[in-house]
Protein backbone atom coordinates (compact mmCIF):
# COMPACT_ATOMS: atom_id res chain seq x y z
CA UNK A 1 0.00 0.00 0.00
CA UNK A 2 3.02 2.33 0.33
CA UNK A 3 3.18 2.63 -3.45
CA UNK A 4 -0.43 3.76 -3.51
CA UNK A 5 0.14 6.45 -0.86
CA UNK A 6 3.30 7.76 -2.57
CA UNK A 7 1.54 7.98 -5.92
CA UNK A 8 -1.37 9.87 -4.41
CA UNK A 9 0.93 12.33 -2.68
CA UNK A 10 2.78 12.84 -5.96
CA UNK A 11 -0.50 13.51 -7.78
CA UNK A 12 -1.62 16.05 -5.17
CA UNK A 13 1.73 17.82 -5.53
CA UNK A 14 1.34 17.82 -9.30
CA UNK A 15 -2.18 19.19 -8.99
CA UNK A 16 -0.81 22.31 -7.33
CA UNK A 17 1.74 22.76 -10.08
CA UNK A 18 -0.74 22.30 -12.92
CA UNK A 19 -3.34 24.77 -11.82
CA UNK A 20 -4.04 26.71 -8.65
CA UNK A 21 -6.85 29.05 -7.80
CA UNK A 22 -8.00 31.45 -5.07
CA UNK A 23 -11.19 33.20 -4.19
CA UNK A 24 -12.17 35.71 -6.87
CA UNK A 25 -14.82 38.31 -7.54
CA UNK A 26 -16.94 36.28 -9.92
CA UNK A 27 -20.00 37.17 -11.92
CA UNK A 28 -23.27 36.22 -10.24
CA UNK A 29 -24.46 32.65 -10.74
CA UNK A 30 -28.14 31.79 -11.00
CA UNK A 31 -29.62 29.33 -8.55
CA UNK A 32 -30.65 26.91 -11.32
CA UNK A 33 -28.72 26.98 -14.62
CA UNK A 34 -29.78 23.55 -15.88
CA UNK A 35 -29.40 19.79 -15.64
CA UNK A 36 -27.82 16.89 -17.51
CA UNK A 37 -28.51 13.16 -17.79
CA UNK A 38 -25.74 10.75 -18.86
CA UNK A 39 -26.43 7.14 -19.86
CA UNK A 40 -23.53 4.84 -20.82
CA UNK A 41 -23.84 1.25 -22.03
CA UNK A 42 -21.65 -1.17 -23.95
CA UNK A 43 -24.63 -3.05 -25.42
CA UNK A 44 -23.78 -1.48 -28.80
CA UNK A 45 -20.24 -2.80 -28.90
CA UNK A 46 -19.07 -5.59 -31.19
CA UNK A 47 -20.54 -9.04 -30.42
CA UNK A 48 -23.02 -7.42 -28.01
CA UNK A 49 -20.82 -8.44 -25.07
CA UNK A 50 -21.72 -7.17 -21.61
CA UNK A 51 -18.28 -6.70 -20.08
CA UNK A 52 -15.65 -4.24 -18.81
CA UNK A 53 -17.33 -0.87 -18.24
CA UNK A 54 -20.75 -2.43 -18.64
CA UNK A 55 -22.67 0.78 -18.00
CA UNK A 56 -23.28 3.88 -15.95
CA UNK A 57 -25.86 6.55 -15.31
CA UNK A 58 -25.48 10.02 -13.80
CA UNK A 59 -27.64 13.07 -13.18
CA UNK A 60 -26.07 16.53 -12.86
CA UNK A 61 -27.70 19.66 -11.41
CA UNK A 62 -25.99 22.99 -12.14
CA UNK A 63 -26.15 26.45 -10.63
CA UNK A 64 -25.54 27.84 -7.16
CA UNK A 65 -28.00 25.22 -5.86
CA UNK A 66 -25.10 22.75 -6.17
CA UNK A 67 -23.57 24.47 -3.13
CA UNK A 68 -26.59 24.01 -0.88
CA UNK A 69 -28.86 21.24 0.33
CA UNK A 70 -28.06 18.21 2.43
CA UNK A 71 -26.97 15.94 -0.45
CA UNK A 72 -23.89 17.82 -1.61
CA UNK A 73 -20.24 17.93 -0.59
CA UNK A 74 -19.18 21.31 -2.00
CA UNK A 75 -18.02 22.63 1.42
CA UNK A 76 -15.38 19.88 1.44
CA UNK A 77 -14.32 20.68 -2.13
CA UNK A 78 -14.08 24.36 -1.20
CA UNK A 79 -12.05 23.64 1.94
CA UNK A 80 -9.50 21.72 -0.14
CA UNK A 81 -9.23 24.00 -3.19
CA UNK A 82 -10.70 27.48 -2.79
CA UNK A 83 -7.77 29.08 -0.97
CA UNK A 84 -4.95 27.86 -3.19
CA UNK A 85 -2.87 30.91 -4.33
CA UNK A 86 -1.98 32.06 -7.86
CA UNK A 87 -5.32 33.04 -9.36
CA UNK A 88 -5.61 36.84 -9.67
CA UNK A 89 -8.75 38.70 -8.63
CA UNK A 90 -10.66 39.69 -11.75
CA UNK A 91 -14.21 41.00 -12.06
CA UNK A 92 -14.59 39.24 -15.43
CA UNK A 93 -14.15 35.77 -13.92
CA UNK A 94 -17.07 33.36 -14.39
CA UNK A 95 -17.82 30.88 -11.60
CA UNK A 96 -20.11 27.91 -12.12
CA UNK A 97 -21.01 24.96 -9.87
CA UNK A 98 -22.47 21.51 -10.39
CA UNK A 99 -23.28 18.37 -8.41
CA UNK A 100 -23.46 14.94 -10.01
CA UNK A 101 -25.08 11.77 -8.65
CA UNK A 102 -24.20 8.54 -10.43
CA UNK A 103 -23.15 4.92 -10.58
CA UNK A 104 -20.78 2.86 -12.73
CA UNK A 105 -20.63 -0.95 -13.08
CA UNK A 106 -17.79 -3.23 -14.26
CA UNK A 107 -17.68 -6.94 -15.09
CA UNK A 108 -15.22 -9.48 -16.54
CA UNK A 109 -15.78 -11.09 -19.93
CA UNK A 110 -17.50 -14.15 -18.45
CA UNK A 111 -20.36 -12.81 -16.36
CA UNK A 112 -21.96 -16.24 -15.88
CA UNK A 113 -19.10 -17.66 -13.79
CA UNK A 114 -19.84 -17.94 -10.08
CA UNK A 115 -16.14 -18.19 -9.17
CA UNK A 116 -13.68 -15.30 -9.69
CA UNK A 117 -12.05 -15.18 -13.13
CA UNK A 118 -8.53 -14.56 -11.84
CA UNK A 119 -6.93 -13.62 -15.17
CA UNK A 120 -9.60 -11.01 -15.95
CA UNK A 121 -10.80 -7.80 -14.34
CA UNK A 122 -12.93 -8.21 -11.19
CA UNK A 123 -16.56 -7.28 -10.78
CA UNK A 124 -16.68 -3.73 -9.40
CA UNK A 125 -19.12 -0.90 -8.79
CA UNK A 126 -19.19 2.67 -7.56
CA UNK A 127 -22.13 4.80 -6.42
CA UNK A 128 -21.06 8.41 -5.93
CA UNK A 129 -21.71 12.13 -5.41
CA UNK A 130 -19.37 14.62 -7.07
CA UNK A 131 -19.25 18.41 -6.60
CA UNK A 132 -17.41 20.56 -9.12
CA UNK A 133 -16.50 24.24 -9.43
CA UNK A 134 -15.56 25.74 -12.80
CA UNK A 135 -13.71 29.07 -12.87
CA UNK A 136 -13.39 30.67 -16.31
CA UNK A 137 -10.86 33.43 -16.91
CA UNK A 138 -11.95 34.92 -20.29
CA UNK A 139 -8.90 37.17 -20.72
CA UNK A 140 -6.59 34.16 -20.41
CA UNK A 141 -8.78 31.74 -22.41
CA UNK A 142 -8.51 29.33 -19.48
CA UNK A 143 -11.00 27.39 -17.37
CA UNK A 144 -10.01 25.84 -14.04
CA UNK A 145 -11.98 22.92 -12.63
CA UNK A 146 -11.81 21.51 -9.10
CA UNK A 147 -13.84 18.57 -7.90
CA UNK A 148 -14.43 16.33 -4.91
CA UNK A 149 -16.09 12.93 -5.23
CA UNK A 150 -17.25 10.64 -2.45
CA UNK A 151 -18.78 7.24 -3.03
CA UNK A 152 -19.26 3.64 -2.01
CA UNK A 153 -17.55 0.66 -3.61
CA UNK A 154 -18.95 -2.85 -3.55
CA UNK A 155 -22.63 -2.31 -2.80
CA UNK A 156 -24.95 -5.30 -3.30
CA UNK A 157 -27.24 -2.86 -5.10
CA UNK A 158 -24.95 -3.09 -8.14
CA UNK A 159 -25.88 -6.71 -8.79
CA UNK A 160 -29.57 -5.94 -8.25
CA UNK A 161 -29.44 -3.11 -10.79
CA UNK A 162 -27.75 -5.24 -13.45
CA UNK A 163 -30.06 -8.20 -12.77
CA UNK A 164 -33.11 -5.98 -13.28
CA UNK A 165 -31.76 -4.51 -16.52
CA UNK A 166 -30.80 -7.93 -17.88
CA UNK A 167 -34.24 -9.30 -17.07
CA UNK A 168 -35.83 -6.44 -19.01
CA UNK A 169 -33.66 -6.89 -22.13
CA UNK A 170 -33.41 -10.69 -21.90
CA UNK A 171 -29.62 -10.79 -21.43
CA UNK A 172 -27.55 -13.41 -19.57
CA UNK A 173 -27.61 -13.35 -15.79
CA UNK A 174 -24.50 -12.00 -14.06
CA UNK A 175 -23.51 -14.43 -11.30
CA UNK A 176 -20.29 -12.98 -9.95
CA UNK A 177 -21.35 -9.92 -7.98
CA UNK A 178 -20.62 -11.64 -4.64
CA UNK A 179 -16.96 -11.49 -5.74
CA UNK A 180 -16.89 -7.78 -6.51
CA UNK A 181 -14.23 -5.41 -5.19
CA UNK A 182 -14.99 -4.37 -1.57
CA UNK A 183 -18.10 -6.55 -1.54
CA UNK A 184 -20.49 -5.34 1.14
CA UNK A 185 -19.53 -1.68 0.75
CA UNK A 186 -16.53 0.56 1.42
CA UNK A 187 -16.26 4.38 1.33
CA UNK A 188 -13.93 5.99 -1.21
CA UNK A 189 -13.03 9.51 -2.37
CA UNK A 190 -11.30 11.34 -5.20
CA UNK A 191 -9.92 14.88 -5.66
CA UNK A 192 -9.73 16.40 -9.14
CA UNK A 193 -8.02 19.52 -10.43
CA UNK A 194 -7.62 20.52 -14.08
CA UNK A 195 -7.01 23.44 -16.40
CA UNK A 196 -8.59 23.76 -19.84
CA UNK A 197 -7.02 26.06 -22.44
CA UNK A 198 -8.76 27.43 -25.53
CA UNK A 199 -6.46 26.90 -28.51
CA UNK A 200 -8.63 28.23 -31.32
CA UNK A 201 -12.16 29.54 -31.67
CA UNK A 202 -14.15 30.47 -34.77
CA UNK A 203 -17.79 30.69 -35.77
CA UNK A 204 -17.87 27.07 -36.92
CA UNK A 205 -15.15 25.26 -34.92
CA UNK A 206 -13.41 25.18 -31.54
CA UNK A 207 -10.29 23.48 -30.25
CA UNK A 208 -9.16 23.20 -26.63
CA UNK A 209 -6.76 21.16 -24.49
CA UNK A 210 -6.70 20.20 -20.84
CA UNK A 211 -4.30 18.96 -18.16
CA UNK A 212 -5.67 17.11 -15.15
CA UNK A 213 -4.68 15.18 -12.07
CA UNK A 214 -6.77 12.94 -9.81
CA UNK A 215 -5.98 11.52 -6.38
CA UNK A 216 -8.16 8.88 -4.76
CA UNK A 217 -9.99 5.82 -6.08
CA UNK A 218 -8.36 6.69 -9.40
CA UNK A 219 -4.94 8.25 -8.98
CA UNK A 220 -3.61 9.55 -12.29
CA UNK A 221 -2.41 12.40 -14.45
CA UNK A 222 -3.88 12.96 -17.91
CA UNK A 223 -4.05 15.34 -20.85
CA UNK A 224 -6.84 15.79 -23.38
CA UNK A 225 -7.79 17.37 -26.70
CA UNK A 226 -11.33 18.53 -27.62
CA UNK A 227 -12.61 19.54 -31.06
CA UNK A 228 -16.05 20.40 -32.42
CA UNK A 229 -17.30 21.72 -35.75
CA UNK A 230 -20.68 22.91 -36.94
CA UNK A 231 -23.27 25.44 -35.78
CA UNK A 232 -21.96 26.52 -32.37
CA UNK A 233 -23.88 28.66 -29.86
CA UNK A 234 -22.40 27.70 -26.48
CA UNK A 235 -19.07 28.88 -25.01
CA UNK A 236 -15.92 26.80 -25.46
CA UNK A 237 -15.52 26.18 -21.73
CA UNK A 238 -18.84 24.30 -21.53
CA UNK A 239 -17.47 21.62 -23.89
CA UNK A 240 -14.88 19.13 -22.63
CA UNK A 241 -15.64 15.47 -23.57
CA UNK A 242 -12.05 14.36 -22.88
CA UNK A 243 -12.65 15.08 -19.18
CA UNK A 244 -13.93 11.70 -17.98
CA UNK A 245 -13.30 8.82 -15.61
CA UNK A 246 -15.43 6.29 -17.51
CA UNK A 247 -18.68 8.30 -17.36
CA UNK A 248 -18.34 11.93 -18.42
CA UNK A 249 -17.50 14.22 -15.52
CA UNK A 250 -20.00 16.79 -14.28
CA UNK A 251 -20.58 19.41 -16.99
CA UNK A 252 -21.61 23.05 -16.71
CA UNK A 253 -24.91 23.89 -18.40
CA UNK A 254 -24.60 26.99 -20.60
CA UNK A 255 -27.27 28.71 -22.69
CA UNK A 256 -26.67 29.37 -26.35
CA UNK A 257 -26.69 32.76 -28.03
CA UNK A 258 -30.19 34.26 -27.86
CA UNK A 259 -31.99 34.25 -31.20
CA UNK A 260 -29.48 31.97 -32.92
CA UNK A 261 -30.31 28.83 -34.88
CA UNK A 262 -30.34 25.53 -32.96
CA UNK A 263 -26.88 24.23 -32.16
CA UNK A 264 -25.76 21.29 -34.31
CA UNK A 265 -22.20 19.98 -34.44
CA UNK A 266 -19.95 16.94 -34.65
CA UNK A 267 -17.14 16.47 -32.17
CA UNK A 268 -14.13 14.36 -31.28
CA UNK A 269 -11.79 14.09 -28.31
CA UNK A 270 -8.67 12.23 -27.25
CA UNK A 271 -7.04 11.62 -23.89
CA UNK A 272 -3.77 10.07 -22.69
CA UNK A 273 -3.56 9.00 -19.05
CA UNK A 274 -0.91 7.61 -16.74
CA UNK A 275 -2.72 5.83 -13.93
CA UNK A 276 -0.85 5.09 -10.73
CA UNK A 277 -3.65 3.22 -8.97
CA UNK A 278 -7.27 2.18 -9.48
CA UNK A 279 -9.42 0.96 -6.59
CA UNK A 280 -11.90 -0.45 -9.12
CA UNK A 281 -9.23 -2.87 -10.34
CA UNK A 282 -6.85 -3.21 -7.39
CA UNK A 283 -9.13 -2.81 -4.41
CA UNK A 284 -8.73 -0.48 -1.49
CA UNK A 285 -8.39 -1.26 2.23
CA UNK A 286 -11.10 -3.86 2.68
CA UNK A 287 -10.25 -7.46 1.74
CA UNK A 288 -11.72 -8.54 -1.60
CA UNK A 289 -12.10 -12.00 -3.11
CA UNK A 290 -10.47 -10.88 -6.36
CA UNK A 291 -8.31 -7.87 -7.20
CA UNK A 292 -5.38 -7.26 -9.55
CA UNK A 293 -1.79 -6.47 -8.64
CA UNK A 294 0.04 -3.43 -9.95
CA UNK A 295 1.96 -5.51 -12.52
CA UNK A 296 -1.35 -6.86 -13.90
CA UNK A 297 -2.73 -3.48 -14.96
CA UNK A 298 -1.77 -1.14 -17.79
CA UNK A 299 -0.74 2.22 -16.41
CA UNK A 300 -0.51 4.12 -19.71
CA UNK A 301 -3.98 4.46 -21.26
CA UNK A 302 -5.33 6.20 -24.33
CA UNK A 303 -8.93 7.02 -25.23
CA UNK A 304 -10.80 8.53 -28.17
CA UNK A 305 -14.42 9.53 -28.70
CA UNK A 306 -16.55 10.88 -31.51
CA UNK A 307 -20.17 11.95 -31.70
CA UNK A 308 -22.79 14.50 -32.58
CA UNK A 309 -24.82 17.08 -30.62
CA UNK A 310 -28.17 18.54 -31.71
CA UNK A 311 -30.24 21.23 -30.00
CA UNK A 312 -34.01 20.80 -29.90
CA UNK A 313 -36.28 23.63 -28.81
CA UNK A 314 -34.99 26.11 -26.25
CA UNK A 315 -31.53 24.99 -25.08
CA UNK A 316 -32.36 21.27 -24.90
CA UNK A 317 -29.40 19.39 -26.36
CA UNK A 318 -28.98 15.69 -27.10
CA UNK A 319 -25.57 14.14 -27.72
CA UNK A 320 -24.74 10.66 -28.98
CA UNK A 321 -21.16 9.43 -29.02
CA UNK A 322 -18.93 6.36 -28.90
CA UNK A 323 -15.82 6.11 -26.72
CA UNK A 324 -12.95 3.64 -26.85
CA UNK A 325 -10.17 3.07 -24.29
CA UNK A 326 -7.05 0.93 -24.59
CA UNK A 327 -6.84 -2.18 -22.42
CA UNK A 328 -6.70 -1.56 -18.67
CA UNK A 329 -5.37 -5.04 -17.88
CA UNK A 330 -2.51 -7.25 -19.04
CA UNK A 331 -2.59 -10.95 -19.90
CA UNK A 332 -4.74 -13.25 -22.05
CA UNK A 333 -7.90 -11.22 -21.43
CA UNK A 334 -6.39 -7.85 -22.36
CA UNK A 335 -8.79 -5.97 -24.64
CA UNK A 336 -10.00 -2.52 -25.58
CA UNK A 337 -13.07 -1.02 -23.89
CA UNK A 338 -15.88 0.42 -26.03
CA UNK A 339 -19.20 1.93 -25.06
CA UNK A 340 -21.92 4.21 -26.37
CA UNK A 341 -23.27 7.26 -24.54
CA UNK A 342 -26.44 9.31 -24.58
CA UNK A 343 -26.32 12.77 -22.99
CA UNK A 344 -29.36 15.02 -22.54
CA UNK A 345 -28.63 18.56 -21.38
CA UNK A 346 -31.05 21.38 -20.60
CA UNK A 347 -29.78 24.89 -19.86
CA UNK A 348 -31.95 27.58 -18.26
Amino acid sequence: MNTMYCSRLFSIFLLALICQQSQVHASAESYNTGWQLNIDNNVFKRYMKDRDYTGGIAFTATGSRAQSGWLNIDPVRGWVFDNLPLFDNDASVIKRHSVQYGMVLFTPDDISATQPVLDDRPFASLFYISNTELIVHPSRDKAYRSGFTIGLLGLDLAGDVQATLHEIIGSDEANGWDNQVSSGGEPTVMLTLSVQQKQSNADSYQLSTHLEANAGFSTDINAGLNWRWGRLNTPWWSFNPSHHEYISSAATSARGVTGSKPEFYVFASANVKYRFYSSLLQGQFRDSVHTLENDQIEQLLGSVSTGVTREFGDNLRVSLFVRGVTSEIKGPNARELWWASLVINRAW
